[in-house]
C-alpha cells in the first residue's frame, strides 16, 4: 500500500511538471499588450503603469508555464486584464482630448459669430 501511494505521488508530481504551455492565454495576453501599445498607452501615465504591469506579468507567466506551473494561466489572465485596462485608459484619454478640442473649436466659432 505504501509503495502504491509513493508511486501515485511520484506520478502526480511528474504530471504537474509536464503541464502544457497555455498557448491561448499567451496569445491573448500578448495581443492585449500589443493593442495597448498601438493605442498609445505609453503616452498616458496611468495607462503606461498598467501596461508595464501587464508586461511584467506576461514575462512571469511565461516563466511559470515553462516551469510547468499550472498557475501560469492565472498570471497570464491578469496580464491580459491589465493590458485591457491600459487600452481603456488610453482610449479614454484620447476621447477626452477630442472633447476638449471640440469645446475649444465651438468657443472659437461662437466668438466669431458674436463679435
Amino acid at each position: 500500500m505504501k509503495t502504491l501511494l509513493m508511486s501515485l505521488a511520484a506520478l502526480g508530481l511528474a504530471g504537474c511538471a509536464s503541464a502544457p504551455m497555455p498557448a491561448a492565454e499567451l496569445q491573448r495576453s500578448e495581443a492585449s499588450i500589443r493593442g495597448a501599445e498601438e493605442l498609445g498607452a505609453l503616452g498616458v501615465p496611468d495607462a503606461r503603469l498598467h501596461l508595464e504591469m501587464a508586461k511584467d506579468q506576461d514575462a512571469r507567466g511565461k516563466k511559470m508555464a515553462a516551469a510547468g506551473d499550472a498557475r501560469a494561466v492565472l498570471v497570464l489572465a491578469r496580464a491580459e486584464s491589465d493590458a485591457e485596462l491600459a487600452m481603456g485608459i488610453a482610449r479614454e484619454a484620447a476621447v477626452h482630448a477630442s472633447a476638449l478640442k471640440a469645446t475649444e473649436d465651438l468657443k472659437a466659432i461662437r466668438a466669431r459669430a458674436n463679435p
